[in-house]
């Protein structure tokens, strides 16, 4: 399924934990990286606590979360949540009880009004300052101020529109006044105990699932350095200019990521874990060696011919549980020892398994993955291919006799399997190199049917 919430935790530099020590001395938070890092650990390992443990927003069945560094310095965390089906927030009203976008009362919450104020205000930006570090091209890049509404809604792609009424409530920043159109979303429960800037969204449609993850593995910052040789050298000298040679793309390490990557402390961490289905046609498994082995040492080797895709055929047909399960489904009953190439049944803990992806160009590749989705308990390559007591003898006929390749649905559902995961351009190129292959029986219908997904990106 989809995420639900997703969650922007920044690190805060004026938490008594930090100006604490840093006093004693007289420094800033920059001073000291060290203890910025070890505080934000100590207060994000808490956060996924109260998420994960506590259950905050409800049973959670799955996360995963990055450690960011902002130019400056300052650690943050995004984080996606997946909730157990009792616990989701379906409608507008159920995001109201866990998500809020407006100005408290000052009088009756006054603690939270002045975090509100201190944290989760954006700008002033917009015509009331035009200089603000949004305003790049004219306008916010985060399109603040937003638009009254005074119900919450979830619009046609998928993103909800807070609740900001057009009540009295402002806060006063920088000399201009603003309202609840410039409140960033928080949860009130989490934004009282961690006093910092927490900033949570409700998701869960096909639209805003890929931003988000792509969101979460953006990558590294980096930063353009230039080396400069010094050497004294009189006016008259001719200076050589070599603009290719004089500057460097490099990746930019902040001193908190330094202190954060020394401690070992985690940059990606997700829950379950996910095991990577290998998957290949007869005699085409990979191999592994060192460049120094001699071939025919390597042939001779018994483990040659096995893999992890052809150990679980033998699994099949040692272990009567594990015929109740496809390949996909298979990590979770089961571990794969890669010294051994063996499957033992799990006794701890859990996994769900991914089939590689591989694009229909691979012409039979592509078919066995389609029908490993749906085969369970297969001994052979052979059994793979049996559909109703039929046996055909390429995976392409099977995938008919299952009624898989009418209609040209294995295009269809292949470039909507990469929307899942892959940009706009990424599909656009896939569907053009259909085309060049020629195995599409109807190109405009597959064409119509995932225009969505293929002008994704596409202003």
């Amino acid at each position: 399924g989809f995420p639900d919430v997703f969650i922007t935790f920044t690190c805060n530099p004026t938490w008594p934990e930090i100006t604490r020590e840093l006093s004693k001395k007289n420094l800033k938070p920059q001073d000291r990286p060290d203890l910025v890092s070890k505080v934000f650990k100590i207060k994000f390992d808490e956060l996924m606590k109260d998420l994960t443990k506590k259950h905050v927003l409800g049973k959670v069945l799955a996360y995963m979360y990055t450690i960011e560094f902002q130019k400056r310095g300052l650690p943050h965390a995004h984080i996606l949540i997946f909730l157990h089906p009792a616990s989701k927030y379906p409608t507008p009203s159920d995001i109201d009880k866990i998500i809020s976008a407006e100005i408290p009362n000052p009088q009756t919450e006054q603690e939270l009004y002045s975090l509100v104020k201190k944290h989760m205000m954006h700008g002033p930006c917009g015509k009331s300052r035009t200089s603000s570090p949004c305003m790049g091209t004219g306008r916010c890049s985060k399109f603040f101020p937003k638009k009254f509404i005074e119900e919450t809604i979830v619009d046609k792609d998928g993103y909800p529109v807070y609740r900001r009424s057009s009540n009295t409530h402002t806060v006063e920043k920088n000399g201009i006044t603003l309202d609840n159109r410039d409140v960033v979303p928080y949860n009130k429960r989490l934004l009282l105990k961690y006093q910092a800037h927490i900033n949570m969204e409700w998701c869960n449609q096909t639209t805003s699932i890929k931003y988000l993850f792509k969101y979460i593995h953006k990558g590294y910052d980096r930063i353009t350095a230039s080396v400069v040789k010094t050497r004294n050298q009189s006016e008259n000298d001719p200076v050589v200019l070599d603009e290719i040679q004089q500057y460097l793309d490099c990746r930019y390490v902040s001193p908190s990521e330094a202190c954060w990557r020394i401690y070992s402390y985690k940059i990606h961490g997700r829950k379950p874990a996910v095991e990577r289905m290998f998957f290949h046609l007869v005699g085409e498994n990979t191999i592994y060696f060192n460049d120094h082995d001699r071939m025919e040492n390597i042939l001779e080797k018994p483990s040659v011919t096995e893999s992890m895709f052809t150990s679980w055929l033998q699994a099949n047909e040692a272990y009567p549980s594990a015929r109740k399960l496809t390949y996909g489904q298979f990590v979770t009953n089961f571990t794969y020892s890669k010294k051994k190439k063996c499957w033992t049944p799990r006794k701890r803990g859990f996994k769900i398994g991914r089939l590689i992806w591989v694009p229909p160009t691979t012409g039979e590749l592509f078919y066995l993955r389609m029908m490993l989705t749906v085969v369970k308990g297969p001994t052979s390559y052979e059994a793979i291919r049996k559909v109703r007591d039929t046996q055909y003898f390429t995976f392409r006929d099977a995938c008919f006799a299952m009624g898989f390749l009418g209609d040209d649905k294995e295009y269809i559902g292949a470039i909507r399997e990469a929307h899942g995961w892959g940009p706009g351009y990424f599909l656009r190129k896939l569907f053009v190199i259909l085309l060049l292959v020629g195995t599409m029986n109807r190109p405009c219908h597959v064409f119509r049917k995932t225009i969505q997904w293929l002008s994704d990106g596409i202003l």
